[in-house]
């Protein structure tokens, strides 16, 4: 798998009861280091100030980049969020691991929802298997253990309520409720800069401009609905609700103009800074109790976002700025202040911190390990080229060899775009119709081939076809449809 799949497959102070406690084990030099990684739902990287971003969106992940290593070259295997996290947890590739957001069948009107099986080996799973107390307080959607995201975690707690909520939970739980004899692994997500930007309004103050348009008022509205409904049903998800109810009209007006655009800019950005905010929260409990001499912390993203760059908004397709995630890591042995040009995707992480805490590699695992502790490379690396896979089975996929990149539209029905990298960042100058552009489609078409072939074998191998839920209620045809498609194993509820 390795000779054929690359390192990048893109298809990211108070607690609610109080101070937190000081540790009351003391940290030795052979301790074995606590995980945390803090994942940002929606965060593309070039909107944080460490990225190149001139907004002041995030003063405290500059500070902490500033102590940390910065991978400049960090994607995500997928814009969907079931999918980037099944990545994430599994190191292996959606085409392996098949856990799309959502998938809609031919055969059938309503999707479903496939889930990562048993057999599927977590990091979570590994880390409470070697002894590590394991955690996971999430933001609730699509991050919720119907998909198979709780494996391996004691504490799975999910729920779509804001940063602030979720950190109080997580200092909570850091400073109240771990086990301080054991070492720990905390996941923690918000998808607070995730769409519909619903920002408070003092956080959309500190980047005000002149905009006086009809965003102000929906903004408004969505903020009183969205509180309301979360007070009355806590474990729903309203971010679907908001979205038609308050932002998707305006978004389809003929009269949303460029600076109902730039204002979306501006609220993306007070997004950001709500999370950088309670950020700073958790940097502060870690240095003050000591957690931070002992503790490995990981900021990163699932998938950035689509800002109107190639007139579109959202994250669906594989455009750089809806791939390019931040990931900064702090390794307490590690160097810090540095600027890493490593091509890495959120597959690595998994083999990367196992390596890191000392634990062995599971064999499913697709990703590479980078080193942590030196800015040596580790083992052989895959090379250049890298496969970005936004969708599948319709294949909505791009392939790059070095600057070079292609997309495949071929559920919309668009050829082939290519795009030099080096010169053309903004992936603006479509060369498909240059000589070299078509040799390059070519070599991209065989790329994908190889790609998925081997990852259809790996999925095989370790027996990670996921799971369809109520299996039982489909129609022949719909069973046909799923076992043509490849999700041949399920389970009834």
């Amino acid at each position: 798998m390795r000779g054929l799949l690359p390192s990048c497959l893109l298809l990211l102070l108070s607690t609610c009861g109080g101070e937190p406690e000081s540790s009351s084990a003391t940290v030795g030099p052979t301790d074995p280091p606590n995980v945390l990684m803090f994942v940002v739902d929606t965060l593309r990287a070039d909107r944080l100030g460490c990225y190149g971003h001139d907004a002041p969106t995030s003063p405290h992940l500059d500070s902490f980049a500033e102590q940390a290593q910065l991978f400049e070259r960090a994607w995500a295997p997928s814009p969907y969020t079931a999918t980037s996290h099944a990545s994430l947890f599994t190191s292996t590739y959606p085409e392996t691991h098949g856990i799309w957001n959502r998938l809609q069948l031919d055969s059938k009107p309503d999707p479903v929802f496939p889930a990562l099986p048993e057999k599927a080996i977590t990091l979570a799973e590994v880390f409470r298997d070697s002894g590590w107390q394991t955690a996971a307080i999430a933001g609730g959607g699509y991050v919720n253990a119907r998909r198979g995201l709780a494996q391996g975690f004691e504490l799975f707690d999910s729920r779509t309520l804001g940063a602030e909520d979720r950190m109080n939970r997580a200092l909570q739980w850091l400073g109240q409720e771990r086990d301080p004899n054991k070492p720990f692994f905390l996941f923690l997500h918000t998808y607070e800069v995730h769409y519909p930007y619903v920002p408070p309004k003092e956080y959309v103050n500190r980047f005000a401009s002149d905009y006086q348009g009809p965003l102000h008022q929906v903004v408004e509205q969505a903020r009183t609905f969205n509180a309301d409904f979360l007070r009355r049903f806590p474990d729903r998800n309203p971010i679907g609700e908001v979205q038609r109810r308050f932002f998707k009209p305006l978004f389809d007006s003929p009269d949303f103009d460029q600076k109902d655009r730039d204002f979306v800019h501006t609220l993306y950005d007070a997004e950001i800074a709500v999370v950088d905010d309670q950020f700073a929260r958790l940097e502060a409990m870690l240095q003050e109790t000591g957690l931070a001499e002992n503790t490995i912390v990981i900021v990163t993203s699932d998938h950035g976002e689509e800002l109107w760059e190639h007139d579109y908004f959202g994250h669906h397709r594989v455009w750089e700025e809806t791939m390019h995630i931040p990931l900064l890591i702090r390794h307490p042995q590690g160097p810090i202040g540095v600027r890493r040009s490593d091509s890495v995707d959120l597959v690595d992480l998994m083999p990367t911190l196992l390596a890191a805490v000392g634990l062995p590699l599971p064999a499913q695992v697709a990703g590479r390990v980078v080193s942590l502790t030196s800015l040596e490379p580790e083992g052989v690396g895959p090379g250049p080229s890298h496969v970005h896979q936004a969708n599948w089975p319709a294949a909505r996929a791009a392939w790059r060899n070095d600057s070079r990149k292609v997309h495949f539209f071929p559920d919309e029905g668009f050829p082939p775009q290519v795009y030099d990298l080096g010169a053309d960042p903004g992936e603006r100058q479509d060369l498909a119709n240059t000589e070299s552009g078509r040799i390059s489609i070519t070599e991209a078409r065989r790329a994908l081939d190889r790609f998925r072939k081997a990852a259809v074998q790996r999925r095989k191998d370790f027996g990670l076809l996921p799971v369809i839920h109520a299996i039982s209620s489909f129609t022949p045809e719909v069973v046909a449809e799923l076992q043509g498609l490849g999700y041949v194993e399920a389970e009834e509820d």
